[in-house]
C-alpha cells in the first residue's frame, strides 16, 4: 500500500527556495534531483555567467533535463519493442 505521508524537500536554486511536499517513497528521487540540479547549475554558472543571466541558465537547465527525459523514454521504448519481439519469437518457437 502506498504511504500517504509527505516529506518536505527544499530546492535552493541561486537563493530562490522552492519547497516540495512529496510522498515519502519519492523523497529520495527529489533529493537526488535537487543535488543533480545544484551541481549542473554550478557548472553552467561557471561556463556562462559572463554571457547569461540566472533565468537563461535555469531555462538551459530545464531544457537539458527534458532532453535527458526524452532520451530515456526513447531508449525504454526501443528496449520494450526488442523484448516484445524476442518474446514473440520464443512463443512462436514453442508453438512449432
Amino acid at each position: 500500500m502506498v504511504s500517504a505521508e509527505k516529506e518536505k524537500v527544499v530546492f535552493n536554486l541561486s537563493g530562490e527556495k522552492i519547497p516540495f511536499l512529496v510522498p515519502r517513497e519519492e523523497e529520495a528521487f527529489y533529493v537526488e534531483a535537487r543535488d543533480m540540479l545544484h551541481e549542473r547549475l554550478a557548472v553552467l554558472k561557471n561556463k556562462y555567467s559572463a554571457s547569461a543571466n540566472l533565468n537563461q541558465l535555469l531555462t538551459a537547465l530545464a531544457v537539458e533535463a527534458l532532453v535527458d527525459a526524452l532520451k530515456v523514454d526513447d531508449r525504454y521504448s526501443k528496449l520494450k519493442n526488442e523484448v516484445d519481439q524476442r518474446l514473440d519469437l520464443i512463443r512462436n518457437s514453442l508453438l512449432d
